[in-house]
């Protein structure tokens, strides 16, 4: 996720820089329902610390709003 959470961040940049649009919100399908929780939850990543900077980074853009995650079966 927090491969795929970059990558939306630099397209997202990308095209804010050329004025090809606007993106307010991008979507991340996760098949993980345990993740999407961690990530979106405050008091589940207080409880979970020993995880790596790679899920702060997609907890950070969840929360700020730039990146929408769904849970996909």
């Amino acid at each position: 996720m927090a491969i795929t959470t970059r990558e939306l961040v630099w397209i997202k940049q990308l095209f804010k820089e050329l004025k090809f649009c606007d993106i307010q919100q991008m979507k991340l399908i996760c098949d993980n329902q345990a993740t999407i929780h961690v990530d979106s939850k405050p008091m589940f990543h207080e409880m979970a610390k020993h995880i790596d900077i790679d899920s702060h980074f997609v907890q950070e853009k969840v929360l700020s709003k730039e990146v929408l995650t769904e849970l996909v079966s």
